[in-house]
């Protein structure tokens, strides 16, 4: 044979493999031309756009803090909490303080600086530069610690285009100062890093907990190798056609890689162990797998159902990721998986995997309803919240920072209580309704302390406030003003009571008035969450059991299969009550992450059952290929607890990996039982009538 049709017969042999490298290179070209990372919080709100201004998002907290931004002529304000060698009450004390101080000013896209030096009123309560701690009002404690080591500074910045690079050089030009700098920005900043490393690290790291996992089941190398490039290949298509059209990835899509890797791989080893028991593989696995990869698919559309567009983002990429795993599956997987099958005489591990017997079956079962029962008893103890540091674990700078706040100055969040007048503007007999309103405010413990300056009459502040950019955070015209209310952390889990409370004590004046702030947008995200969860949820189990339904035409069998995943689904909002975990943004992604990942465990049983008609071999035949996937899944998850400060990731590592972990032993233990005890009852009839005749 010539080298020429030596060649030829090579590449038509390895046809797809040459076409999907060249795609591949493709790929990585548009993805280094296009690539976008944006790690706000707005990303989770109904009606954003990516990469579009929040002003387009209908949603009326962020309007409301729009609207307060305008009017108020707000830039972006970073707090700043400052650690003093001696207490503040020292003589000499705030010299450093005031050092600090004009640094801060002087820095770029600084516009002004408020802090206890330059508050209005707090002159009076200053001598040998040291403070008076023990008359200082309480508004004032606002900005000084009661024990007077802290202070805190607001810095109000002046931005053009992004404000996250901005509070990164800030952070960094205060190196070596005794501060720690907090803001929604810090957050943003310390997310992208997160991500950014983690869309490194954790692909790398679960490249080798499933490569060691798949090689002992295998005892292949070339076969677990394909098996995991696979979804890589996939993933870096995905994130190609994600950016191509103009995307731009956020907190979740940022991780499709690692979900694609953990779950696209068990394609390519279900069709590798088929190659040892089916002598054309890919005609026997491509119902199996393409109704795996169907009903995974469906899991993560069910997020179309969803108002949140980063959800639907989410599901949307990893469907197109599951399917390009699914066609590089049958087309490269099959070149290079039959090459691996010719290289090897040793055959795949079978774990020692058989079927446990109707009585361990019914324990396991008696077992799992137990609990079942007993998780609607701890569901509804499970709280539905987010907030910044729930992204963080609690050893993270930023967790740390907002618990210096908290623990420091008594407050966590800071809302904005804006008072207008529709007619005239504020006058002197307006000094005693705000006295009032503040002294209501603080009664209640939701509610650390409100900052208004309220040692120069409200008339003073008006006119002062044309020619003193610090009262412009206070005062927008004469008819405009705010109260900053600082939450305490019961205010700022209870965002409702607080505006209970305001709605109650605004009864008694006759101001138009709203409330604004970021912890709203926080709330609004929350509250899209639980509806989210409900909605997926019941999306997805529905439309898994329809297609059961579809694929398997027996209303019974479908039932069957589809119980494990129900009772994983239920199981783990029992685990997440036991975990304490909250329902937020991680934690709801669980649900139909375990019900797309699971179902395909019941369809290979339920497919391979319905061509033996003995549990026992379908067990041995697909038995191996399940735990196996299954151990790869866990142990992928499981290396999201590796390292990093984003704890939102090692909640979904431990739910998924307890999910999975219970639909697999439900899948090889209880639905055997299931499956096989029609089959049981018609034996048993047969019996009963030849004894009788």
């Amino acid at each position: 044979m010539s080298l020429l049709s030596k060649l030829s017969d090579l590449i038509f042999r390895y046809k797809f493999l040459i076409i999907s490298v060249l795609l591949l290179i493709l790929s990585i070209i548009i993805i280094l031309n296009n690539g976008k990372v944006e790690t706000r919080i707005e990303t989770f709100l109904p009606g954003y756009k990516p990469g579009r201004p929040i002003t387009e998002i209908e949603d009326p907290a962020v309007q409301n803090l729009v609207k307060m931004s305008m009017k108020f002529g707000d830039r972006y304000t970073v707090s700043i909490i400052y650690k003093s060698h001696n207490s503040l009450d020292n003589a000499g004390s705030l010299k450093d303080l005031e050092r600090l101080h004009k640094k801060l000013e002087s820095l770029a896209n600084v516009q002004m600086v408020i802090s206890i030096l330059n508050y209005p009123g707090s002159e009076r309560y200053m001598q040998n530069d040291a403070l008076d701690l023990l008359n200082l009002p309480n508004e004032l404690h606002s900005f000084v610690s009661s024990d007077g080591k802290y202070a805190l500074f607001l810095v109000i910045l002046s931005v053009d285009k992004m404000v996250e690079p901005i509070v990164r050089r800030i952070t960094n030009e205060l190196k070596g100062e005794p501060v720690v700098v907090l803001s929604e920005a810090s957050v943003n900043n310390k997310l992208f890093d997160e991500l950014r490393r983690s869309m490194l690290f954790y692909p790398v790291v679960m490249f080798g907990v499933i490569f060691a996992i798949f090689f002992y089941q295998t005892r292949s190398f070339r076969a677990t190798l394909v098996s995991l490039f696979i979804p890589i290949i996939a993933s870096i298509y995905t994130y190609a056609v994600h950016f191509a059209f103009g995307g731009i990835l956020n907190i979740l899509t940022s991780m499709i890689a690692s979900f694609l890797i953990i779950i696209g791989s068990a394609y390519p080893l279900h069709y590798y162990n088929a190659l040892f028991r089916a002598e054309n593989a890919r005609k026997h696995m491509f119902a199996p797998i393409f109704f795996s990869m169907f009903t995974t698919a469906v899991g993560f559309l069910s997020f179309l159902f969803v108002k949140i567009p980063a959800f639907r983002e989410f599901g949307i990429l990893v469907s197109i990721g599951l399917l390009f795993d699914f066609s590089l599956t049958m087309t490269v997987g099959n070149e290079l998986l039959l090459h691996a099958r010719s290289k090897t005489k040793r055959m795949p591990s079978s774990f020692g995997i058989r079927y446990v017997g109707n009585k361990v079956a019914l324990g396991i079962l008696a077992t799992v309803l137990f609990f079942i029962i007993l998780s609607f008893f701890f569901i509804p103890k499970i709280k539905v919240g987010l907030t910044s540091t729930d992204y963080f674990s609690k050893n993270s700078d930023i967790t740390k920072a907002y618990s210096l706040l908290e623990e420091k100055f008594g407050m966590k969040d800071v809302i904005y209580l804006v008072l207008e007048k529709e007619n005239g503007v504020f006058l002197p007999f307006d000094n005693k309704n705000i006295d009032e309103i503040i002294k209501e405010l603080s009664k209640y413990p939701e509610i650390s302390s409100v900052d208004f300056p309220r040692t120069v009459p409200i008339t003073v502040l008006v006119l002062a406030s044309r020619t003193q950019p610090l009262l412009r955070h206070y005062i927008a015209d004469g008819k405009t003003i705010r109260l900053s209310i600082n939450l305490s952390p019961m205010g700022s889990e209870n965002l409702e009571k607080v505006t209970q409370v305001v709605n109650e004590i605004m009864k008694k004046y006759n101001y138009k008035y709203y409330l604004a702030g970021s912890p709203f947008v926080w709330k609004a995200v929350n509250d899209n969450i639980l509806a989210s969860q409900i909605q997926s949820l019941v999306a997805a189990l529905i439309i898994v059991f329809v297609t059961l339904l579809v694929v398997f035409r027996d209303f019974s069998e479908s039932l069957k299969l589809v119980s494990p995943v129900l009772f994983a689904t239920v199981l783990n909002f029992f685990y997440m009550s036991v975990f304490k975990m909250k329902l937020e943004i991680s934690t709801a992604l669980t649900s139909s992450i375990i019900i797309g990942l699971a179902i395909d465990y019941s369809i290979h049983v339920g497919h391979d059952y319905g061509k033996t008609k003995n549990i026992f071999t379908t067990i041995k035949n697909v038995g191996p290929a399940i735990l196996g996937n299954a151990l790869g899944i866990v142990g992928g998850f499981l290396t999201l607890l590796i390292g990093g400060e984003l704890s939102m990731f090692k909640r979904i590592a431990i739910l998924v990996s307890l999910g999975i972990s219970t639909a697999a032993l439900l899948t090889l233990t209880v639905l055997p039982y299931l499956l096989s005890l029609e089959k049981v009852k018609g034996l048993k009839k047969d019996i009963t009538k030849t004894s009788n005749n």
